[in-house]
C-alpha cells in the first residue's frame, strides 16, 4: 500500500491511527504512535514515499541533539516510525536501529507505605477498590480501565483480564481484601444508578491522579504511579518465595526474562541469603 500523490499530515496520521485501531493496538499505542508520526512528518515536510534514510537519520540526530531525547524515548520513537512506514508498505525505516534501552531497577513501595496508601483511600469506595485491584492484581492501567463487571467471577474470586499486552487473556486472583473493597464499591455504585458495563468507567489519567493523590495523602515522598504498585506486588510475592513462573503468569509477561528483574530488587532477601551463606574466614 502506498500513500498516494496528495500529502496532508492530518489525513495521513488519521489514516495511520485507524490502521492501528484495526490491528487492535492499545489506545495508548495508537495515541503515542500518532504523535510520533505527526512530529516526524512536520519535521520532514515530505510525503512518506519521498522520505530517504538520510531524512530519517537527520530526524534521529535532531531528536538527540536538539530535543534531548532519552534512550527510552528514542527507542519508542524509532519503533513508531518503523510501524508507520511498514503500515504503508514502505521499507525505508527498516534499517533504522533503535538504541539499547538502559535496564533500570523497578521502583516499589514498602509494606508500611502500602498500609498508608490503603488508609489514604479508605473513605472513597471507588478509589479504595481501584487501588486494591492495582495493588493485589498487578494490572496495567489500560487493563484496569478495560475491566468489565462481567469480568468478575465471584464464585472463584478471580478477575478475567481480557486482551492484555500482547493481546493475551489471563486470570488474576481477587484476594479477600480486594473482594471486600470491590463489593463495597459495587454496592455504592448500584445505589448511585451507574449503568456502565465497565467496572471503573474512568480513563488512565484519572487512575494516575487517584494513585498520585493517595500517595501524597499518605506522605510518601516519591513519585508513585499505578505501575509502581505492579512492581510492588511482584517484589513482595518474590520476597515471600512465590515461584517466578507464577509471578510471570500473574503479571502477563510474555517471557520470564522480563519478570527476572524482580530478583534484583529485594535487598533484604539478598542480605539474608548472604548472611546465611557467607564463608567463615
Amino acid at each position: 500500500m502506498t500513500v498516494g500523490p496528495s500529502f496532508s499530515v492530518t489525513d495521513l496520521v488519521d489514516r495511520f491511527q485507524r490502521m492501528l485501531q484495526a490491528q487492535e493496538r492499545s489506545p495508548c499505542t495508537v495515541k503515542q504512535y500518532g504523535h510520533i508520526a505527526r512530529t516526524f512528518l512536520a519535521y520532514t515536510q515530505k510525503p512518506l514515499e519521498s522520505v530517504t534514510t538520510q531524512d530519517l537519520e537527520a530526524f534521529r540526530e535532531y531528536l538527540v541533539l536538539q530535543r534531548r531525547y532519552s534512550k527510552n524515548s528514542l527507542y519508542t520513537t524509532i519503533r513508531g516510525l518503523a510501524c508507520l512506514f511498514r503500515s504503508f508498505g514502505l521499507e525505508t525505516a527498516d534499517s533504522l536501529q533503535p538504541p539499547r534501552r538502559p535496564e533500570r531497577l523497578p521502583r516499589y513501595l514498602t509494606e508500611e507505605e502500602m498500609h498508608r496508601l490503603f488508609d489514604a483511600v479508605k473513605e472513597s469506595a471507588r478509589d479504595s477498590a481501584l487501588v486494591h485491584v492495582l495493588a493485589f492484581g498487578g494490572l496495567r492501567v489500560g487493563e484496569l480501565c478495560h475491566l468489565k463487571i462481567e469480568d468478575l467471577e465471584f464464585e472463584r474470586n478471580v478477575l478475567h483480564v481480557r486482551s492484555g499486552k500482547g493481546d493475551k487473556d489471563r486470570e488474576v486472583v481477587m484476594e479477600e481484601r480486594t473482594r471486600a473493597a470491590v463489593d463495597r464499591y459495587l454496592s455504592e455504585r448500584s445505589a448511585s444508578g451507574t449503568t456502565s458495563p465497565r467496572l471503573f468507567p474512568v480513563g488512565p489519567v484519572t487512575v494516575e491522579r487517584v494513585v498520585r493523590k493517595a500517595a501524597q495523602a499518605a506522605e510518601i515522598n516519591r513519585r508513585v504511579t499505578p505501575h509502581v504498585l505492579r512492581h510492588t506486588l511482584a517484589t513482595a510475592l518474590l520476597s515471600r518465595g512465590c515461584d517466578i513462573r507464577y509471578i510471570q503468569k500473574l503479571l502477563g509477561h510474555a517471557s520470564v526474562a522480563t519478570t527476572q528483574i524482580y530478583t534484583h530488587v529485594d535487598t533484604q532477601a539478598l542480605r539474608d541469603a548472604y548472611t546465611r551463606a557467607k564463608p567463615q574466614y
